[in-house]
């Protein structure tokens, strides 16, 4: 196996080819049961209930049918799809540009981009930049920028006349790199341009895959994912692909989320539940008002009253669904009589209501079901649609997603998004951050990876009191993790006096034991405020601090004093505000931003991220107000001049072993050689005080630690399982084997130290002992996905934590993996050989136990 991850060509799946109908006949396949589950335990025979013509004709087509594999799903991140025009764009802005063509790509181009740099920014930041409402903006809509005249679309004097519109490109080329062939890429955004055309081409040498087995997921990344519906249909479509696939290769399928991705596959997840309750509902409604419509004419007649399609499908409920029962066979039959009394009488209503109930009036009532939460017509209807779309929901993952890999997933967000939002970010691209800004306030996707806070992952947390739609950890189906701890805490010293418990798990322990947040130690978000008299020069005398945390994100706080604080010109904060709340407080599917994830009913799960990478962690910004001779604190002068961007005074960033350091915002450039040129702001130590609890490393460059460390919780998911307090579900034995009372102990860790080939049982030594490579002195090295294929040219420290289970509600064995990689850039995820054959060493091995193809 070691020598095929190596990138040896003898391929197992073109050997399996090679082997023969012998082979292929022998070899144990999941087989589909009538009622569409697999079976891993029967074999394929051709003389089994067959007739010796049609073995023949079985024979030649099994030599001519590759084998059954797991289609591959490849999801990308932020900015991390093409993205093509659709409509002719002139550049009138000068005549040494090139209009935007029909086609052509708009992300990323690096001759628009060059152009940009050079010439003038408006035409492509034109293109680029959506509506109001996350609409394509065309010359004619009311549209708020930062710097224009919503009226005349007027920008620094020139006219927006001509609109732009971008679609995301299609197939595994929109994915593979953004801009192929091009050198200046590589001189301008290296790794940027790469995204998965290393892992399509690592599957395809080693393991066999092809077009017909790895579909492609581009979407539109500038959009919030209820847009991404709405306006492309991404989610149906992500859907329809799935479920094709699988039925053409025969098994379900491994899904690849990089970066963002995880969060939309998050979001694809919610929204599936919301469409299978739906959709249970309307057949329930159907088949309801089918039977009074048939009892009424039975009635009529003086027959017995039918029973049809209804009454099976009440039938299923009771025996697929877990906890139906408890209720008692009469009582659910005296219920469904009732809602079917009820239905009846609601026929009878709107036969008598001649033309009054109008198909408006309808409408207008599956609008308001479809927007929020109210009761729907048949309540008792509804209850039974959601149970029964709950489990036709877990039913289909676990149909067509094996295993679900996720890479550099931000599980609890990141802070970058916002301070794109605040005050601008470039992300590597030839233009200030202030330009950028525009383009960033108008994506509604950057609220998509706002910080989630820690505290809303364990039960004895108080929310906040102005807090907005939040959720309390799901009580019922997982014990809390705040419960977990005393019986780790019980396990020191009983086997030894000086055994710590956590030593191998300091993640965890950071986690569950000191609660760490995205605030802790240092603010995530400061706003220092000075204000200062006519004569007195800053630093002045009178300042005030308003720190922000993850909480202030999630219900939009943020937003709002952001606003009040800084008076910019169309207001862009409160429009973001009103975004994010039309985003994700207005809509039917779960509002996953105030709460962390839990692990999602896949069977396989493998996470994967690189730390001890320099991140940004949090910003700091300043704002002087002059007090006048009348004027107070609360009462600056009100000029009508605008305030302009909020500025940023400088960063904090975590660094290998978890060291806090600040960084001075350098000078935005003003020339295309400023840019070429720019050079790295100095760094110093942010003092923090020595009773808050550190972090033992940092994040990937992109995305901090706390948010990948959250996957180290859905390694307790067996042991929350088992003890979870609610008695609704039938319980089954051998959830997991471990110490009932220490939860650590049903996870294994493993690790393969720098440089080395071979797993070794424990942590190893401290990382913040332990003598790595530092990451700044590897500039001898570069990107290493760009500079040899798939990241070969350094073999980083990796930990490997492991731990196992089993349904008590469906029986199925499930195992959940975290990988680290010791100084992996967050780029590198999707190309870096390292990760790629840790994780895809668990997948072999998973599909030999599983399905016996290795």
């Amino acid at each position: 196996m070691r020598d095929r991850l190596r990138g040896r060509r003898g391929k197992y799946w073109d050997m399996l080819e090679q082997e023969g109908e012998t082979l292929c006949n022998a070899t144990t396949v999941a087989a589909v049961d009538a009622d569409g589950s697999l079976d891993s335990n029967k074999t394929t025979s051709d003389d089994k209930g067959r007739k010796k013509p049609k073995k023949k004709q079985a024979s030649e087509s099994q030599q001519n049918k590759r084998p059954p594999r797991p289609p591959v799903f490849l999801l990308p991140g932020l900015a991390s799809t093409r993205l093509v025009s659709w409509k002719h764009k002139p550049c009138p802005q000068s005549p040494l540009l090139s209009d935007i063509k029909m086609l052509d790509y708009v992300w990323l181009n690096m001759n628009l981009l060059i152009q940009m740099a050079t010439i003038d920014v408006r035409c492509w930041s034109e293109c680029m930049t959506l509506g109001r409402y996350q609409t394509d903006y065309d010359g004619s809509e009311d549209d708020v920028s930062e710097e224009g005249d919503s009226e005349s679309g007027e920008k620094g004097g020139e006219p927006r006349t001509h609109g732009c519109k971008l679609r995301p490109d299609e197939g595994l080329d929109a994915i593979s790199s953004l801009a192929p062939g091009s050198i200046s890429s590589n001189l301008l955004v290296g790794g940027t341009n790469t995204v998965y055309a290393w892992l399509i081409q690592w599957l395809a040498d080693n393991l066999g895959y092809d077009v017909t087995s790895i579909v492609a997921l581009p979407y539109d990344w500038r959009l919030s994912p209820d847009k991404m519906e709405s306006r492309d249909g991404f989610l149906t479509m992500m859907r329809m692909k799935i479920e094709a696939a699988v039925k053409s290769n025969g098994l379900p399928g491994i899904l690849v989320a990089h970066s963002m991705g995880n969060s939309v596959f998050r979001y694809f997840q919610e929204w599936l539940r919301v469409q299978m309750r739906d959709e249970a509902y309307d057949r329930y409604v159907q088949q309801a008002e089918q039977r009074a419509a048939s009892r009424r004419a039975a009635a009529e007649a003086g027959n017995p009253p039918p029973r049809g399609p209804f009454w099976r499908g009440r039938a299923w409920v009771r025996n697929n669904i877990p906890g139906v029962d408890e209720y008692g066979s009469d009582s659910l039959d005296d219920a469904i009589l009732e809602e079917m009394d009820s239905v009846e009488s609601t026929m009878s209503d709107l036969r008598r209501e001649t033309g009054k109930n109008t198909d408006k009036q309808k409408k207008e009532e599956d609008s308001k079901d479809e927007t929020d939460e109210a009761p729907r017509k048949y309540p008792k209807l509804w209850d039974l649609a959601k149970m029964e779309g709950d489990a036709e929901w877990i039913d289909w993952l676990g149909k067509h997603v094996w295993t679900y890999v996720g890479l550099a997933a931000p599980l609890l967000g990141a802070p970058g998004p916002l301070r794109s939002v605040l005050s601008g970010e470039n992300m590597g691209l030839p233009f200030t951050d202030e330009e950028a800004r525009i383009l960033e306030l108008s994506f509604g996707s950057t609220s998509t990876v706002n910080p989630i806070s820690t505290k809303m992952g364990f039960c004895d947390v108080e929310t906040r009191g102005n807090a907005r739609n939040r959720k309390q950890p799901n009580r019922s189906n997982l014990a809390c993790l705040d419960e977990l701890v005393s019986g780790i805490e019980a396990s020191r010293g009983k086997t030894d006096k000086d055994h710590d418990p956590w030593e191998d798990f300091p993640a965890l322990k950071l986690l569950l034991k000191d609660r760490v947040d995205h605030d802790t130690g240092f603010p995530m978000i400061r706003v220092e405020r000075e204000y200062c008299k006519d004569d007195e020069k800053s630093p002045c005398g009178n300042q005030t601090t308003m720190d922000f945390g993850p909480e202030d994100v999630m219900d939009g706080r943020v937003f709002e004093q952001f606003s009040e604080i800084w008076n910019e010109e169309g207001d862009p904060m409160r429009i973001k505000y009103e975004q994010l709340k039309e985003s994700w407080w207005e809509t039917p599917v779960k509002n996953f931003l105030t709460s962390p994830p839990d692990r999602p009913h896949i069977k396989h799960i493998i996470l994967a991220y690189g730390v001890d990478v320099p991140t940004e962690v949090g910003y700091v910004y300043k704002k002087t107000e002059r007090l006048t001779n009348h004027s107070s604190v609360n009462s600056t002068d009100s000029a009508t001049e605008f305030d302009g961007v909020p500025g940023m005074t400088y960063a904090i960033w975590e660094e290998k072993y978890g060291r806090l350091v600040e960084e001075t915002k350098a000078a935005e450039p003003v020339s295309f050689t400023d840019i070429l040129r720019k050079k790295k702001s100095t760094r110093r130590s942010f003092n923090v005080s020595s009773s808050e609890p550190r972090l033992h490393q940092s994040g990937d460059g992109t995305i901090p630690y706390i948010s990948l460390m959250w996957a180290h919780t859905w390694l307790l998911h067996a042991t929350r399982a088992m003890r979870s307090s609610n008695q609704t579900l039938p319980f089954k034995e051998g959830e997991r084997i471990s110490n009932p009372n220490n939860a650590l102990d049903s996870i294994k860790v493993s690790h393969r130290p720098k440089g080395g080939n071979e797993w070794l049982d424990g942590y190893g030594a401290d990382p913040r002992n332990e003598e790595n490579m530092d990451y700044e002195s590897r500039s001898n090295i570069g990107d290493t996905g760009t500079s040899h294929p798939h990241g070969t040219k350094y073999k980083p420290k990796m930990v490997r934590f492991e731990s196992s289970g089993r349904s008590r509600s469906t029986g199925m064995e499930y195992t959940t993996t975290v990988i680290e990689a010791i100084g992996v850039e967050h780029k590198e995820t999707t190309r870096n050989y390292d990760i790629l054959a840790a994780a895809f060493t668990d997948v072999l091995k998973n599909l030999h136990d599983d399905f016996g193809l290795v």
